[in-house]
């Protein structure tokens, strides 16, 4: 997928979320893209609804088998009794789900909620792993500006999430010329969002001066 598919992917799902906008509304505005939107946009309106997250069998299965083939492939002096043997397999597995489960649940807070420091987190992470930072960035900054849709009626909260966003546009500030074009037209439609929500977002406004 190129990058501007993706920019124009993640724009188009966080509009559907909000219900700011319909699968065929967003493919009408994107008509160059459509024929791959399309099935991407079915796909993820049909997930949409999906908030409970439970490990898989075959995740199960495969956190066991790795862990299995670890201590075989590191055998410890001591013998270990089958018993603990089992029971040490089973913790280090709950733990693993439980990570993995948590970082899941993880994405779904906002700011002033419990795991909203574990989602901060487990997005530094993602983007020190990727290829694309900028993307990252990108895709950040969309959840950002839904996050401040969502608490904009809570000041406190309101306050956090408009500093997480605006950092984000400070370091936007430092893209060259053609980094910028790919962050411009993301920002044009977070801009268009947030004035129709009368939520003013000064750091914002420095890019779309009246």
């Amino acid at each position: 997928m190129n990058n501007d598919l993706e920019t124009i992917l993640d724009v188009c799902l966080n509009q559907i979320e909000d219900d700011e906008s319909t699968v065929d509304e967003c493919l009408a505005r994107y008509p160059e893209h459509a024929a791959e939107l399309k099935p991407m946009l079915a796909a993820a309106t049909r997930l949409s609804g999906v908030r409970d997250v439970s490990p898989s069998p075959l995740y199960k299965t495969r956190a066991r088998a790795q862990l299995t083939t670890y201590m075989q492939q590191n055998p410890q002096r001591k013998r270990v009794s089958p018993v603990l043997w089992r029971l040490s397999i089973s913790f280090v597995t709950m733990i693993l789900l439980f990570i993995a489960s948590g970082t899941a649940f993880a994405q779904q807070a906002v700011p002033g909620d419990t795991l909203y420091n574990w989602k901060l987190t487990s997005e530094h992470f993602w983007r020190l792993t990727s290829r694309d930072q900028l993307g990252v960035d990108i895709t950040l900054s969309n959840r950002r500006v839904s996050e401040l849709m969502l608490v904009s009626g809570n000041e406190m909260r309101r306050d956090w999430a408009v500093e997480k966003y605006e950092e984000l546009l400070v370091k936007f500030r430092n893209a060259d010329a053609k980094d910028r074009e790919r962050i411009l037209p993301v920002l044009r439609a977070q801009h268009e969002r947030l004035v129709k929500a009368g939520i003013p977002i000064p750091e914002l406004e420095n890019y779309f001066p009246r």
